[in-house]
């Protein structure tokens, strides 16, 4: 009888853990089961080529954490402010992440803008590669306040004139350049030109209104803003190029489950910003050819040339360096550095 009893028992808690297995299988999922939402909020429209890579990137990041992560993409600035707010948006939590400029707010990141200075340039996936090796070793204190993704730069910069080609460096003198930073208005005045800050979205009016005779820009955004057709000359130089970054809110960050965390992590730093360098140079590559298909001429400078210029912007490195020696950082190193980087990189594409 009572060997009975204990397999009616057995028999009865089998079936009641069977239920309560299929109860808990059938129950809803619980609340922190719902994915994850993230806004991402920039100053560039949604037309832009450097918008479609991030919601290339989002989207990337959103499969590889099986919908478990959404990603939010705000351009032209849609949840308020201006260009030169998305970085304190992001620190101050009103936005998860954001992409911007470092040159909107040039006195908070002194070591990043060793990029700006002429001719560090080149091709955009290895400058990027470059920039973001170059910014977690030295710009490490000023980017402690948020958590950054990648840091990446455009390929060539260009002079976008209105009436006359630029080819030397006595072609400069006097004209009215838009710019776009502190260190590009330093380096069009040693240049020679007349620096002109104007926001971008304001360059194809400036030049169609002779407020400037011609803006620094890269091909792709001069695309986007229509500069290539208000322009009538293009001059392919490496006189200028702003840094460009994606960072996250710290917290937001902090909050996230480590799986999701290892996901963000994957899809961050260097791989990224070559990754970010290419699609660059695919939207530089549309709007060179759409100044070709204008038929305007598009020169570059011959090395004799360039070293003209080189020569001329020498001051622009002498005063950064200066500035940064103020503030108890090695100036001269973190160029050579910066130069080294680039280098590297470029010796590693071949």
């Amino acid at each position: 009888m009572q060997a009975r009893s204990m397999s009616l028992f057995t028999t009865l808690a089998a079936v009641a853990a069977a239920l309560l297995l299929a109860a808990t299988l059938a129950a809803p999922a619980p609340m922190d089961a719902q994915p994850i939402s993230l806004r991402l909020h920039t100053h560039v429209p949604p037309a832009a080529a450097s918008f479609k890579s991030l919601q290339w990137w989002a989207h990337k990041v959103e499969a590889e954490t099986g919908g478990r992560l959404k990603i939010q993409l705000f351009g032209s600035n849609q949840l308020g402010g201006k260009a030169e707010d998305i970085y304190d948006q992001v620190r101050n939590g009103v936005v998860d992440i954001g992409w911007t400029l470092p040159g909107y707010n040039a006195a908070v990141f002194p070591a990043t803008s060793a990029f700006e200075l002429p001719f560090i340039g080149g091709e955009a996936a290895i400058v990027s590669q470059a920039l973001d090796a170059y910014a977690r070793k030295w710009g490490k204190a000023e980017w402690s306040a948020v958590h950054p993704i990648v840091f990446h730069a455009p390929g060539v910069s260009v002079l976008h004139m209105k009436t006359r080609p630029i080819e030397t460096l006595a072609d400069l003198k006097g004209l009215k350049i838009r710019t776009s930073s502190p260190i590009s208005s330093a380096t069009l005045a040693a240049l020679g030109a007349i620096p002109v800050p104007i926001p971008r979205l304001r360059i194809a009016e400036a030049l169609a209104r002779d407020i400037v005779d011609g803006a620094v820009a890269p091909w792709s955004i001069a695309l986007e803003f229509r500069t290539i057709e208000t322009a009538k000359f293009h001059t392919e130089t490496y006189v200028h190029g702003p840094t460009l970054v994606m960072v996250m809110n710290k917290n937001s960050y902090a909050k996230l489950p480590a799986d999701l965390k290892k996901v963000i992590d994957a899809n961050s730093g260097r791989w990224l910003a070559k990754e970010f360098g290419m699609k660059w140079a695919n939207g530089d590559a549309r709007g060179r050819s759409k100044a070709i298909m204008l038929k305007h001429p598009v020169a570059t400078l011959s090395g004799q040339e360039e070293a003209r210029w080189r020569w001329a912007a020498q001051p622009v490195y002498d005063n950064w360096i200066k500035e940064i020696d103020a503030r108890g950082l090695p100036g001269k190193q973190m160029v050579e550095d910066a130069e080294r980087l680039v280098a590297k990189f470029k010796a590693a594409a071949k």
